[in-house]
């Protein structure tokens, strides 16, 4: 089944400017990107509260603080590698350790960065953002899920990192579907395996969980949209009642969605888990498609491990 997907930054920009309609504190900082991030619409309905700094991300961080210091919501936004690792010194002073209300929007987040460079390519930013104290870290897994997202956060008080794809499914979730910080969400109820995924891959994990339940193997899907602070009762929950997990995410399994959730069964409930994503490599100068399946991010491998993980229970 190949997974259609949409532009994230049309539906950033949009959202922005309606959430800016309905609040006048909210701002747009950039740093010279807006073509990627998709706020045009903002800074043409609020242009006094749309701020470009230039090609400078510590700057960027720095005047958002400010903003956030001055009681305003602003959301910052440049690419993801760059908001992790360029500005990763003002993310730690300016936002995390001053617990100012910023709003950090990584955008083209892990392998979306496709042909623009593997230089490009934020492969470790949920690893760095996560770390942080007082940092809440965000990856919807669809354009919907997205849409709430950004309107939750404005509400949800302290620094927060949105991890923003260039590309995400229009819609994988039911209209009942409701983001929340710091839920996480079942699908499925099979007690053989459970699938850990976030932010791009919950639709091919979805994909393998239709595809294991046509062998017989009954398993479920738990969507992790919040990675911190993420719903470790839930987690719990799962390695107890399924007694193995396959975690999956374009991001690399040493800091991210994999390694967290071995932290969180190591301590909790020791059972096997299989980690799925980048395995210490940086990304490729390539496609999306390319890249996943370069990197096993594909239903059939999930399927592949999920199979080699229960013979370990």
């Amino acid at each position: 089944m190949s997974i259609e997907y949409a532009q994230v930054k049309e539906v950033y920009g949009q959202t922005l400017t309606e959430l800016g309609t309905r609040n006048a504190d909210v701002f747009a900082v950039e740093a010279d990107l807006m073509k990627a991030s998709g706020t045009a619409p903002f800074k043409q309905a609020f242009p006094d509260r749309h701020l470009n700094v230039g090609i400078a991300e510590q700057n960027l961080v720095g005047v958002a603080a400010g903003l956030a210091a001055m009681g305003r919501i602003p959301y910052a936004c440049t690419m993801a590698n760059f908001m992790a690792k360029r500005a990763c010194d003002q993310v730690a002073m300016s936002g995390a350790y001053n617990n100012f209300n910023v709003k950090l929007v990584g955008c083209y987040a892990g392998l979306t960065q496709e042909k623009n460079g593997g230089t490009h390519i934020s492969f470790i930013d949920l690893g760095i953002m996560r770390s942080l104290p007082n940092m809440a870290v965000i990856a919807p897994s669809d354009c919907r899920e997205f849409v709430q997202a950004v309107n939750v956060i404005a509400e949800f008080e302290g620094p927060t990192y949105l991890r923003m794809p260039k590309l995400l499914p229009e819609s994988i979730f039911g209209q009942e579907h409701q983001f929340e910080v710091g839920k996480g969400y079942l699908f499925g109820d099979g007690n053989d395996v459970t699938i850990v995924s976030t932010g791009l891959m919950t639709a091919t994990a979805l994909e393998a969980l239709e595809a294991l339940e046509k062998e017989h193997i009954h398993a479920r899907v738990l969507h992790l949209p919040t990675i911190k602070p993420v719903d470790t009762e839930m987690v719990v929950r799962c390695a107890q009642e399924t007694g193995a997990l396959v975690t999956v995410e374009d991001h690399s399994i040493l800091s991210g969605l994999g390694g967290l959730v071995a932290e969180i069964v190591t301590e909790e409930c020791p059972v096997p888990v299989r980690r799925l994503g980048l395995n210490d490599q940086f990304g490729l100068t390539a496609g999306l498609d390319f890249q996943l399946q370069h990197f096993g991010l594909t239903a059939e491998n999930i399927i592949r491990n999920a199979k080699q993980v229960i013979q370990k229970k």
